[in-house]
């Protein structure tokens, strides 16, 4: 099914300026969200790679302005996420992921883009609850929710997709 996704960028916007960037940063959060998936983690070659490929977006797209907003937008959610990290609710991947997206934005659509993830999470994390334990699974949350993980990356990769759906490419 991930082969198939890949090619939803492509037939849900129109092609024009801009829209190159809009397609490599989807596909760069679903290979994100792939790998969260099946391995539990996202590896740092790959924020690596998603974190260059935005400064390098944003430096040919506005030179050295550009670039500092790209690096402000990463910074940006790198600051927002890391309080959940810091209390324990996601990885470290999970930040530097999101970080790495956010040099693809400006430090708003980093801002726009951690809402929206974290609208996606915890839509996520009430799915998997309900799906552990049916309705019980939604009175009893506590109890349920110990101990299970949610790849996060996933919810990244629909934060990212929402935001440029709602937006109609990257702000």
């Amino acid at each position: 099914m991930l082969p198939a996704c890949l090619f939803l960028p492509w037939l849900a916007f129109p092609q024009g300026a801009g829209q190159g960037r809009a397609i490599f940063f989807l596909l760069l959060a679903l290979l994100i969200a792939s790998y969260d998936l099946v391995t539990f983690r996202i590896p740092n070659k790959l924020n690596a790679l998603a974190a260059l490929g935005g400064l390098g977006a944003a430096a040919l797209a506005g030179g050295l302005s550009g670039l500092g907003q790209a690096f402000l937008g990463g910074l940006t959610a790198l600051g927002l996420l890391a309080v959940f990290f810091f209390l324990g609710a996601v990885g470290a991947g999970d930040v530097k992921a999101l970080a790495a997206l956010g040099t693809f934005l400006s430090p708003w659509g980093a801002v726009e883009l951690f809402l929206l993830t974290v609208l996606a999470g915890g839509l996520l994390a009430l799915l998997r609850l309900f799906l552990a334990g049916g309705l019980a699974g939604l009175s009893a949350w506590r109890v349920l929710g110990r101990g299970q993980s949610l790849p996060y990356g996933l919810a990244i990769c629909a934060g990212a997709l929402a935001l440029v759906a709602v937006k109609g490419g990257l702000p």
